[in-house]
Parts: structure tokens; sequence; C-alpha cells
């Protein structure tokens, strides 16, 4: 009893409490382990979540599970008895799961040490052992052993016996010398099967086939001893017996399962099984020829992990008489069984659907791929053939033909699904399809031309009764996560890591055929580091060996300073490298923030492309540098929709605006965007739902977590900021580095991309190894962007410049040069007092403006704030109110009409009224 309580405390301890075991058994009570008064669902079918979590009591305590929907009243499940139960594990086998459960959570203690093990002897093999060789010691019995717990509900003792089982007392390898002795305890049973054969000669062989069912290796659960003929069909003699106590007639139903305790399982509910030595050894034609003779249906039942799947496909379409009962993963109700891992073959099959009428409906699902039959007359003459609508669109799901349901369409929307890409088809191609198969198969002429004119069999545009696959789960991320689909495979990138998988990886998820990044992925060394400094800023280091264009074009496009470098031969000061630094990993942690598809709510910005340069063109618009380029850029790797966003204003019509977005989409790109642009509208679509409206179609909804997201590019700066503006919208600054000289600008030479680089670069032309050099990067951007925390991957560039810009374009281009030639550092009007009204009359006259005069009283005070000559408007050291700025009336003298007066302070004035501060006596 000290031993089992020491061993459940090490587990609690390593579990927090027992907590990670339950919400591995049941992932929903994850979502409500802070509140553990609200409900989850412990059975996945529940209309409503019947269960509750209660937190330790003290720090003595675990966690427990209370449940109220068991149908007899409620039920209190600590850890291990709740992973019983998800497992149908009995209470006489709790401390076999307790040591199971130590050993799965990493719990060393000297405790488990001979737990669920053998007795292992070894020593010099003796004379009559090596004369004996390799041997199983076989009981008569099974010597009280709990078959139930280790075979299956209903198995016995005849069960097991009526397919050559038995009980071992120890099995013997001898080698090199050496005999080894594997001995069986009380609380490691060892069983073997007897398998008989007969040689050329008709002499009766056999070997022994071992099953160590508590073997935590599952490699090493099952051994031969003795030589096994290479295409035995285990359970055949068994089979042949049962046919001749069957008067030899054929059996109804002779079941094909996957390992030794699936057919014992299938014999206890009735069924005569034969089985392979293992699940991916192909039945041939011949052998099941042979079969068919003791049986009028042959039913395969393969797993349903995806080698299963996958044989069993191969099986049913390469032996079209083969009947496949296939088991679903709603069969198992999401359990684990006695390892942990997920609940796949018969045997949990009916660990959990225990009744003979639940194997019965198993076997009535069982469905061929020959879809044809002759039929004759009474005399046996030949009439013709027989389409059977349902074997063929079973045959066509067999080969990856579906429909899907698609809300927004009319018409059946038909889908080739192989591996985990997902391509869209027409009726037109599934019916070629069938012709095709069918010539490259021989098929008769006469077949051919019933199939092709057959009613109601073959799909067309506008009626299909073809298998609906609604189990495509298209998502490719998580909010740690990104998976992008390459030619070559998939690649998985966390903040941890970047790890490729080959394409034939199931990962449960699928990827539409035009999501496939057309490029082969390819491993590299990392090309930067970003980590925290001493400052608590964010510092990156670019690695030797990094040859990466893209890395080139982010580090040129955030030179902020690159004139006073590069041609003025100056050296920047740390606050201007620190902002182009700034700059630099804000644009990599965008674009990982950009190419990551997981939303959340907390971070729901768009991102809005800036020129972080001063312009003096007369519409305050800069460009050339980069911001196109970097938007395409990230189209690259995910799919974009574009939106014009030179024609869109606050009177553009917006019903249609998102008609060529789909479930593809990604991003929804909008370049270009004019100086009047409708940002507001794009507001409510950034942190909700999407409503999509096209022409001569039902509109639909993509919701929040699956829409795509929103990326602007603008030659303008934004005039109007507020609260709403600043929470949506994420600022990415290019500097000035490329350029294009003009009337306006000072530059002294052009310089584009194509120039810097000597190409263009991510066209046609483009090589392979700069395609991957460059994708490298940009997943080590999504890495980059994953490995920090939420609250500081969303990094603001240094924002100096653009407010400035802003600042510029707000004043308005006659109003900056009138305060320019009127307010300069020599105006009469600086440090003062000015009636407004003398100003504002100024202005009229000399710009012939029809201005308010509050509009003008506000753009004076913003000028104010641009001009750098100016320290302050309206000082409360001049004015005496309560602070600086504040609007500032007084009667004139001899009057009592009050007037609205400011003061334009300039720096050199602020600077002599300010006094220092007082020094405090050293005594």
């Amino acid at each position: 009893m000290a031993d089992y309580k020491l061993l459940l405390e090490s587990l609690l301890a390593a579990t927090h409490r027992g907590l990670d075991i339950i919400t591995d058994c049941c992932p929903a009570a994850a979502e409500v382990a802070n509140t553990p008064k609200k409900k989850f669902r412990l059975r996945p079918d529940e209309r409503t979540p019947s269960a509750q979590l209660i937190p330790p009591r003290d720090g003595s305590d675990c966690w427990h599970v209370k449940d109220y929907g068991g149908g007899e009243g409620e039920s209190y499940f600590s850890p291990v008895d709740l992973y019983m139960w998800s497992c149908g594990l009995g209470q006489h086998q709790f401390m076999p799961t307790l040591q199971l459960l130590a050993e799965r959570y990493g719990v060393q203690d000297e405790l488990k040490q001979g737990a669920n093990r053998p007795a292992i002897e070894q020593h010099t093999v003796t004379e009559e052992e090596l004369l004996r060789g390799d041997c199983v010691d076989p009981m008569e019995g099974f010597g009280g052993i709990d078959l139930k717990a280790i075979w299956g509900p209903n198995v016995t003792a005849d069960h097991l016996k009526a397919l050559g089982w038995c009980a071992i007392r120890s099995r013997t390898i001898v080698r090199d010398g050496k005999a080894t002795i594997v001995t069986a305890t009380d609380s490691y049973p060892m069983f073997a099967e007897k398998c008989t054969y007969y040689d050329s000669e008709g002499h009766e062989l056999c070997f022994w086939k071992c099953y160590e069912p508590y073997c935590y290796d599952k490699a090493f659960r099952f051994s031969i001893i003795g030589k096994k003929p290479y295409d035995y069909i285990f359970g055949l003699e068994a089979l042949k017996q049962a046919f001749h106590r069957h008067e030899d007639k054929k059996l109804p139903v002779v079941l094909l399962v996957s390992g030794g305790s699936d057919a014992v399982n299938a014999l206890s509910m009735g069924y005569q099984p034969i089985w392979l030595d293992s699940e991916t050894r192909p039945l041939t034609q011949q052998q099941l020829t042979q079969l068919q003779e003791y049986g009028w249906r042959v039913v395969n039942i393969p797993d349903v992990d995806t080698t299963g799947r996958r044989m069993g496909i191969s099986l049913a379409l390469n032996l079209p008489t083969l009947y496949t009962a296939w088991m679903t993963p709603a069969d198992f109700y999401g359990t684990h069984d006695n390892r942990g891992r997920l609940c796949k073959d018969l045997k949990d099959f009916l660990r959990i659907n225990r009744t003979k009428k639940d194997m019965e409906r198993l076997i009535g699902r069982a469905r061929r791929a020959k879809f044809w039959d002759k039929r004759f007359d009474k005399d046996g003459n030949f009439l013709g053939y027989t389409i059977h609508s349902h074997s063929l669109n079973y045959f066509l799901s067999l080969y990856g033909y579906f429909t899907i349901k698609d809300d927004t369409q009319k018409e059946p929307q038909y889908v080739h699904v192989k591996n985990h890409v997902v391509r869209r088809v027409v009726s037109k191609t599934v019916r070629n399809f069938l012709k095709e198969w069918c010539e490259h198969e021989g098929l008769e002429e006469e077949l051919i031309d019933k199939l092709m004119t057959a009613k109601n069999a073959l799909p067309t545009d506008n009626v299909s009764y073809m298998v609906e696959r609604d189990d495509l789960d298209f998502s490719s991320c998580t909010a740690t996560s990104q998976t992008f689909c390459f030619r070559n495979g998939l690649v998985k990138v966390t903040a941890d890591k970047i790890s490729w998988q080959s394409a034939n990886t199931d990962t449960g998820h699928y990827v539409w055929e035009e999501s496939i990044i057309g490029h082969d992925f390819r491993d590299m060394k990392p090309m930067f580091d970003v980590a925290k400094g001493d400052d608590q800023r964010y510092h990156i280091t670019i690695n030797p060996g990094a040859r990466s264009n893209l890395l080139r074009f982010l580090v040129n496009s955030s030179r902020l300073y690159w004139r006073k470098a590069d041609e003025l031969g100056l050296e920047l000061t740390e606050e201007e490298r620190a902002e182009e630094e700034q700059c630099l990993i804000a644009k990599m942690l965008n674009l990982g923030y950009m190419l990551h598809r997981y939303k959340s709510s907390s971070e729901a910005r768009a991102t809005l492309c800036l020129d972080a340069a001063m312009t003096e063109g007369d519409d305050d618009a800069n460009g050339r540098s980069g911001k196109s380029f970097y938007i395409n850029t990230i189209t690259q790797l995910v799919r974009a929709a574009e939106i014009d966003g030179r024609t869109m204003s606050q009177k553009t019509n917006m019903q249609f605006i998102f008609a060529d977005v789909n479930e593809t989409t990604a991003v929804i790109k909008v370049d270009e965007c004019s100086r009047d642009f409708n940002f507001e509208y794009f507001f409510g679509q950034i942190s909700n739902n999407i409503t999509v409206e096209k022409k001569g179609r039902n509109p639909f909804t993509i919701p929040f977590s699956q829409a795509p997201k929103f990326i602007f590019g603008s030659n303008y700066v934004l005039k109007k900021h507020d609260p709403s503006r600043d929470a949506r919208l994420w600022p990415v600054l290019f500097s000035d580095y490329y350029h294009q000289r003009s009337k306006n600008n000072d530059y002294r030479e052009d310089r584009s991309i194509r120039s810097d680089f000597g190409r263009d670069l991510m066209r046609e032309d483009y090589s392979e190894q700069d395609w991957q050099a460059d994708i490298h990067l940009m997943l080590e951007c999504v890495q980059l962007y994953l490995s920090l925390p939420v609250g500081e991957r969303q990094m603001m560039p240094p924002l100096g410049r653009i407010e400035r810009r802003e600042q510029r374009a707000a004043l308005g281009k006659n109003f900056r040069q009138w305060a320019e030639e009127n307010l300069g550092e020599d105006s009469e009007y600086l440090d003062r007092e000015v009636k407004i009204d003398e100003l504002f009359n100024l202005f009229k006259q000399e710009t012939g403006s029809m201005w308010a005069k509050n509009l003008f009283s506000k753009t004076l005070k913003e000028w104010c704030n641009y001009a750098s000559h100016i320290a302050c408007y309206n000082p409360a050291s001049v004015t005496g109110l309560k602070e600086d700025g504040a609007r500032w009336q007084k009667r004139m003298e001899g009057t009592d009409k009050r007037f609205s007066f400011c003061y334009l302070q300039t720096v050199s004035k602020a600077a002599e009224t300010t006094q220092p501060e007082e020094q405090a006596l050293p005594f």
C-alpha cells in the first residue's frame, strides 16, 4: 500500500496534481481550467456540457471531474479513474494503469522497475538448449489470467484455443553462444499461437507467434519462434475447420482483420477471421480466390489510422470483389487505448461497441469496388450488365472523387482528394475518369456503353449522389504554429524550429491545390538572430553566409539615414542606428504576422505600408520605395485577393468589393491607396467576420478566425488620427533608399530594386536557389513572430518621421507656404501678443482663402507644433492660463469686447525664460 501511495503521489506531482492527465484525456477540460465552475463536454456527442472540474482542496489533494451525464446520477473521477474510464478499463486494472501513466509522464521511481516486466535470464547456452534452439514453454490452461482485460470484453479461453493461442511460461532465444530466457510473471503474462502449415511434400510443420501484451514498446510485442512462410495466412486452418463444421458450405462472412487480437475479438462475436503477418502485406488475388471458396463474402476491416486507410483503399481497388467495412473515428468517441494512443482497430471498436448488433452494423457497411454485375436468365444465358449506383459512388470515393457542401452554390461542387491535396473538378472530369479507367482495365465495350448511358449513375452539372465529404479540415495554423505546403512536402513553423515533413504525412489537414507553393523547400542555417539586450530593446544580428536577396532588401528599405552614411560619409549616431534597427525588426515581425494565418481579436491589425521620407511634391505623396514589392512578397507564400486602392474613396460602392475573396484567401491586399481612401469601411472587417457578395450568387460569411488579413500600401500619410485607427493599423516604414529623381527632390541618381540587384527579384527568371533562400527567410520571420511574447511582437517602427509627414500634410500646401513666409524665424509676429484676427485677415488677403476663423486658429496651432523654431503656442507663463496651448481671450483696453490672442514663443525665447532649478543647500 505504501508503494502504491508513493507512486501515485509522484504521478500527481509530475502532472500538476493530475490536471495534465485530465486535459489529455479530455481536451475540452483545458478550456475551463481557469474557470472550474464552468461545465465542459466529457463526451463529444453531448448536446449540453455536463462535466465540471473540481480543483484540489489542499496540497495533498488532486483535481477531479464531476460528471452529471452518465445517466446514473453524478460520478466523481480522479485523474487515474478518468483515464481508465476513457480507455474502458476496469478497476482491477488500476495498478497496471498507474504504472503505465507513471511511465508515460516520465515519473522516475524505483517502484515501477519490476512492474509490467518479464523475468529475464541469460547464460551460456547448454548443449541441450543449442540442440533444441528457439522454443516456447506452453501452459495447459491460462492460469487464471484475466483474458477479458487483455484480449477483449467478450473473449474466452475457447476463442483463444480455437485460433491456436495458449499461455506460455517462457520463450527461449539462442544467439551467439547465449541463451536468453524471457519468463512470464503475474503482472506480465505471455501468449503464443501455434501456426501449422505443410511443405511441398505434405509434411506438417509449425512455428510460434508470441504475444507480450504489456510490452510497452509496440515494436517488440510480437515475435516469431521458428520459420514462417512468406505468404502465410493466419487463421486459415481454423477457417477450414469451421468450413467443415458448416457441412462444407460457405460461411456467410470471412473477416480479414489487421492482427491476432482483432481476430480473437472477431471470433468472440461469431465471425471467422483470417489475418496476415502485417497490415502492410497485401492480399493477393490468388489468396482472395482461395478464401472465397470458404465464404460468400470476404470482408476487410482496416484500422482507422493513416496506414490502415491507405492499405484498405489499395486492397479495395486492387481486389474489386473484396468487401471493405470501414470503421470511422466517430465509432471510438475520441477514446484512447491502454497506452494512451487513440483507438484505431477492431479490438478497440468492440471494447466500446460491445454487442453483436454493433458488430452487425459494422459488417453491414461493407462495400466492394466492383460496381457492375452480369445478368443471366434462368437458363444461364447472358442478358447484359447491371450498374450499381451505390457501389459506383463508393468506387469513385476510393479514387478520391467526392462532393463537398457549399451553401453559396446551387450546383454540386465536385473535388478530387489525393493525400492532403484537394482539387476542384467538374462533373465531366469525373465521367472522363470513369471512361478512361474502364478502357485501361480492358472492360467490355458493352459494359462501358452501359455505364456511360446509365441514368442516375453518373454525376451531372445539376445532380449527383456521390459521397459528400464534410470532414475536410483546411486549417493550417494554431496560435503557436503555421504549416506551409510546398511541392516537396509540408513545413511546420513554430517558435522553436522549422521542420519538414513528407507530402505523404497525414496531418489530418487538407490544402487546396491552388494553395500549394510552387517551389521546393530546402532547409538552411538561420540567417539572423534577434534577442533582447540589457537595454530592454531587441537587437538583430545578421549571420555570416546569409544569402537571401529578400533579407538585403529588408535591410536597405529600413535604412532611414542612408544619405548621411553613403552621400556625406558620416557615422550614424547611436540613436539613428537604433531607429534603423527598430525599423528592420518591426518589418520582419510584420512579415511573420502576415504569413501566420491564425487570427486573434487582441492582435487584429491591418498592415499599412508607408514612406518614411519627406517630400516636396504638391500632393505630399511618395513612392518607388519598395512597398509594392513587400506586399507582393507576402503573396508568394499565401493566396491573396487584390483591391485597387486608387479607385476607392468615400463614395465608392462597396457591395461587391470582396467578390474575389474565397476560402483560400489569406490576405487582401489594397495597394496604391488614394488620398481620400475609405479606411473606415475596412475597420469593421479587420476585427470581425467578412461577408462576401458576388453578382448572381448568394452572399456568404467568412468567420473572423478564417477571414483573410489586410495589407494596405499608400504614398500618402493619414490626415486623421483617432484611437480606432491606431488600434487597427500596424504601420510599416520604408526608407527612400529606393527612389526616383524628379523636379521635386534632390536625389543624385535613380535607384530601383532592379538596378540595385542587377535583376528583378521573385520573377520568372529567378533561380530556384534564390527562391529557396528568400522563402527560408520568410519562414524565419514567422518563427521570429511566434517566438516573441504576445504583447511585444507587434512592434511599432520609429514613427517620428511619419508624424512629421502627417503634421505637414494636415497643414496643407497653401497654409504651410504662407506660414513659412510670414511666421518664419525673423517674423515680427513672434514672441509677442498678436490678435488672431490680424493674422487671419493677413492670411485671407495673401492667399485668397475662404477658410473659417476656427479652422485657421486650429491650423495655426498645428503649425506651431510642426515648426522647429517654435517652442510653444500660448505658453501658460505668458497667458496666465492653467496649461500651455489653451485658448487665450482678453478685453482690449478701453472696451468691453473680448478678442482672441496668440503668443508664438520661439525656442530661443523659451530658453531665456527658463530658470535653473534652485539647488538645495548642503546644510
